[in-house]
């Protein structure tokens, strides 16, 4: 095992960081009170004969309990294979950065003021680290999932790269969430996190005590306490407060915690990979010294100046005042002086005084360009904005509801023009499943299945559309003016294919499929999202977020027929793995998602063969029959995935 250091790590952090001790009734855990302040003279912890497990884990286990970051239960128990809460990874981060700044968390109502993890978690979260799940949610006490765990690890210490598709390299790559997919990417270039044997990843299984453990293992060589105590390679971590010397050789990479002076003079310093600056407020650090591949700023406030080929600005906002071939903002309220050979806005708001050459703008990001010109803007997703005194030679819009008020000599809206046109009108293009009924007989609607609830009469050639037919004398219908109701079943003739109920032969473009869900605004609890075209007979599967879909894949089905239609709603993907017989046929890869309705494969005979291949056209009892292969996807897709039938 490589030789590790660790300092000041002692009992404060083995009471508190990486927990699994008992847990009283009310889920506090027994630490150091939250005034206590993680500069707190150490004291050495009792040394315990743990039983470490004869597996990968062991080493990493072994550099945790010797630096103090992982430590055991009252039995002396280290509990490997449990599971760690986003509050107690907050603890450890804010510990190993040395933060000591907070916040106000009040707008998260799960956050108990009083709790062991409020402090921890309020100065995670100045200190951009951490972030609540929604607006009023933070879930203090839920097992972080793997993906968040990679992104808190590369937020506190700065860990990202220019390549933003190393996550395809996992064979569940496309199950990662489009939030965590820069950090992940990043973790994996550079050998941080490297999955399971098999090449998946499980972004949102929950991580456990262990893999902690192995992913901190993998990250440092040094954490240091006082500038003597940095070695001549490795990676990093100066949690101190002693002030860094004008000159200093590292072969690796520099992490320079909160604790640290925030004036920082930088005239002979060479370190060869990565110099992350994460030191709290009134930063002023010159870094024209500095010679570095990679510089990432990330202060509480205060300005950082230098040059590196890479320079990222992440973190709470700074002003970055220098030169890069490459600039990239990830994130926050920034700003930067300088020239740049190429910019890449990721997230936030980048003011740039000078000329940034080529610009590429993701989405809901706002740039503002003040003086400078650039050589290129292109705008790659949705909801960006471009504005300043500056201009631009050329803006590319590959993307729609772009606001740009900035000067330019060109704009191709060549795309925009041949994608979003058939996007915005997406509403008025896609059609649904309509099967007009005659009331035979006068009759009436009412509220409820049964007869409950009485609405209006329906006298006899009356004109409905069936809605859902479940099992009965009872079918839920829709008049011609958008009233719905339940009628009597044999009140009303319902016919076999009426014409123009369905066109199984149509499948709407990309941009119409995708401008659907994003003007409906439909969400996912996951990264994927499932459109069943009850028109078009196509189950379409879309990756991305709210307002942000793509299509992933497109497949033919049968959906339920005119006398029992798939009924139309928003549902979500609760079972699959199911498999059902009945007298004459099976089908198989069934994945339910309203009650017993879900989708399958196509009808089989016992002998193996095809019993009913039928696909194109209204023809199950209200299920969505698919060919086998489709099915078998469906299957993969993770519990909680949107459905929408329309």
């Amino acid at each position: 095992m490589k030789k590790r250091f660790l300092i000041i790590f002692s009992a404060l952090l083995a009471l508190c960081v990486l927990l699994s001790f008992a847990v009283s009734a009310d889920n506090e855990l027994p630490i150091v009170p939250p005034e206590t302040e993680a500069t707190e003279a150490p004291t050495e912890p009792t040394e315990f004969q743990y039983e470490y497990p004869d597996d990968w884990s062991r080493p990493a286990l072994m550099f945790a309990v010797e630096n103090g970051v992982l430590a055991g239960d009252e039995n002396h128990n280290l509990n490997p294979k449990a599971n760690i809460t986003r509050a107690e990874m907050a603890a450890v981060l804010v510990r190993l950065l040395g933060a000591t700044e907070t916040c106000d968390l009040s707008a998260y109502t799960d956050v108990d003021p009083n709790a062991w993890y409020c402090r921890e978690l309020s100065v995670a979260a100045n200190a951009g680290i951490f972030g609540g799940v929604s607006a009023t949610s933070m879930q203090p006490n839920s097992p972080i999932t793997r993906e968040q765990a990679i992104v808190v690890l590369s937020r506190a210490f700065g860990i990202t790269d220019l390549d933003r598709t190393a996550y395809k390299s996992f064979t569940d790559g496309d199950r990662v969430s489009s939030w965590a997919r820069d950090a992940l990417s990043a973790m994996k270039k550079q050998g941080l996190a490297n999955g399971y044997s098999d090449g998946s990843f499980h972004p949102q299984s929950s991580i456990t005590r262990a893999e902690v453990a192995q992913l901190l293992y993998n990250l440092f060589d040094c954490i240091a306490d006082t500038p003597d105590d940095i070695p001549a390679s490795g990676w990093v971590l100066y949690r101190g407060s002693a002030k860094l010397p004008g000159s200093l050789r590292l072969d690796g990479t520099l992490i320079i915690g909160q604790a640290a002076d925030p004036k920082i003079v930088a005239f002979d310093w060479n370190v060869t990979g990565t110099v992350m600056v994460r030191t709290g407020k009134d930063t002023n650090a010159d870094f024209s010294g500095l010679k570095t591949n990679r510089l990432v700023c990330a202060p509480l406030s205060g300005s950082v100046n230098g040059k590196a080929s890479e320079v990222y600005l992440w973190g709470a906002g700074c002003t970055f005042k220098g030169s890069a071939d490459t600039l990239v903002s990830v994130d926050g309220e920034q700003n930067a002086i300088g020239d740049y050979g190429a910019t890449d806005l990721r997230a936030g708001h980048l003011t740039i005084s000078g000329n940034p050459g080529k610009v590429t703008c993701s989405a809901k990001t706002h740039l503002t360009l003040n003086g400078g010109k650039a050589e290129s803007i292109d705008i790659n997703g949705r909801y960006v904005t471009i504005d300043g005194t500056g201009s631009a030679a050329l803006i590319t819009i590959n993307a729609g509801n772009f606001d740009v008020t900035l000067s330019y000599d060109v704009l191709d809206d060549s795309w925009y023009q041949s994608y979003v046109k058939e996007h915005d009108s997406a509403l008025q293009t896609v059609k649904t499943q309509m099967v007009p009924c005659t009331v035979e007989k006068d009759t009436a609607l009412y509220s409820y299945q049964g007869g409950g609830g009485y609405i209006r009469d329906l006298p006899k050639g009356t004109i409905v559309y069936n809605i859902f037919h479940p099992a009965g004398t009872w079918f839920f219908v829709q008049c011609t003016d958008g009233t719905r109701g339940w009628v009597p079943r044999w009140d009303c003739y319902i016919p076999d294919d009426p014409p123009g109920a369905t066109n199984g032969n149509l499948d709407y473009s990309d941009a119409t499929k995708e401008g659907f869900v994003d003007l409906k605004g439909y969400s996912s609890k996951t990264n994927y999202l499932v459109w069943v075209s009850r028109y078009t007979q196509k189950v379409i599967v879309f990756t991305g977020e709210k307002e942000n879909w793509k299509v992933y894949r497109t497949f033919p089905c049968s959906s339920g027929s005119n006398n029992s239609p798939t009924p139309e709603g928003i549902y979500e993907i609760y079972l699959s793995g199911d498999h059902w017989n009945f007298d004459s046929y099976y089908v198989t890869n069934v994945t339910l998602f309203n009650g017993d309705i879900g989708f399958h494969s196509i009808l089989y005979n016992y002998d193996g063969s095809i019993f009913d291949g039928t696909l194109g056209y209204p023809a199950s009892h209200g299920c969505i029959r698919m060919p086998f292969d489709a099915s078998a996807f469906m299957e993969t897709l993770p519990l909680g995935t949107t459905v929408v039938v329309y």
